[in-house]
């Protein structure tokens, strides 16, 4: 199986905010698609485009991005599923070879061989930051590494979102098994700091790797997990979106720390932690300088507080992007979209609630670009 079950269609941009020599490049390629089956696709990239688009902190980032769909027909639909997982052993000719138990024991680790993968987009789209492959099966999967991964599973778009942080920007898995709670082997993290940003072995607050994002009245650590034999499922000791360390990280039930007590890249449907935000922002803030082309106010808000604003705009649609902007270096800030009104004159009203859950105040603006 491999070049010989399929061929390359031609790539189409789907998102185009600019010149690929000045823009972070996505490029989504189609495996396991029919050539009767690639309006699916189109469609199927399409769904996951619009989730990204709205998933924080890319939607403040979004005029930074371009989003290429790379068309690659295979001779059969789907992936292969072994046995050796528990899978039905179904077998499909598709271009990239798309299987599932990419490591002989995990049956949920979808994988392709990566350096067709990457032989197709290098002769496509050389400018490519970031390639995700879709891959047309329902069954449960995803993985990320040279290429991020993903099936169709439901939560289609998330699993990919999840799986670009892996390739992107290198973040780790903050659950704490790897194939399931009662495993052997996971109860103690080994020694040695990991090198992903959003997991740490160090839950000292003068020398953890996020120690800026941490409250004062935050414990350190925040939550340890009692029985390091289990998995701990209990429910979070802060409120939603504290940053501290909470143990149960990178596969161990015990000895490896995450930033708060849920994150996307723990769970999926949960948003992005403050840290992985960060790292986000910090490697596309270069593309997407053209994200701060409206500005209002100039505001400060002291440690532990929130505040809530409307913001008004005289027609609707009104903003692209909307969010909010720290001003102190490495400060993070927590915002929330409640909700908007259109109004009877066919103005718009948007609200937002922010709030500093750091040790400090935070100078900010409200920013984003008008539709």
């Amino acid at each position: 199986m491999g070049t010989s079950d399929g061929h390359v269609v031609g790539t189409t941009k789907i998102v185009d905010h600019g010149s690929p020599a000045v823009r972070w490049n996505v490029a989504i390629v189609a495996e396991g698609y029919t050539s009767g089956q690639l309006a699916q696709f189109h469609a199927d990239a399409d769904a996951f485009v619009h989730t990204l688009s709205t998933t924080p902190p890319f939607d403040e980032l979004w005029c930074g991005i371009n989003v290429f769909r790379i068309d690659v027909a295979s001779n059969q639909s789907g992936a292969d599923d072994p046995t050796a997982c528990g899978g039905s052993g179904a077998t499909a000719a598709t271009y990239f070879d798309a299987r599932f138990c990419g490591d002989g024991v995990t049956q949920r680790l979808l994988v392709v061989d990566d350096s067709i993968v990457h032989t197709v987009v290098n002769a496509q789209l050389p400018q490519a930051h970031v390639i995700l492959v879709m891959v047309n099966s329902t069954e449960y999967g995803g993985s990320g590494g040279g290429v991020a991964t993903f099936s169709l599973a439901p939560g289609a778009s998330d699993i990919g979102i999840h799986e670009t942080g892996h390739t992107a920007f290198g973040f780790a898995d903050e659950y704490d098994y790897y194939s399931d709670c009662s495993e052997a082997g996971h109860d103690h993290h080994p020694a040695g700091e990991p090198a992903q940003p959003n997991v740490t072995l160090d839950a000292n607050r003068a020398t953890n790797k996020w120690r800026d994002l941490v409250a004062a009245s935050t414990a350190m650590p925040t939550m340890s997990n009692p029985d390091c034999a289990h998995c701990d499922r209990r429910a979070s000791p802060v409120p939603a979106g504290t940053v501290g360390a909470f143990e149960g990280a990178h596969y161990y039930r015990c000895g490896a720390y995450r930033p708060e007590h849920n994150c996307k890249m723990r769970e999926l449907g949960q948003p992005f932690c403050a840290v992985c935000r960060r790292t986000i922002r910090q490697t596309l803030g270069r593309f997407a300088a053209c994200c701060t082309s409206w500005t209002f106010g100039d505001n400060t808000l002291a440690a532990g507080q929130s505040q809530r604003w409307w913001l008004w705009w005289p027609g609707y649609p009104g903003f692209e992007v909307i969010g909010v902007q720290p001003g102190t270096p490495g400060a993070e800030l927590r915002f929330e979209t409640p909700g908007m009104q259109l109004n009877p004159d066919g103005s718009a009203t948007y609200f937002l609630t922010v709030s500093n859950v750091g040790a400090a105040t935070v100078r900010y603006a409200f920013r984003g670009k008008a539709v």
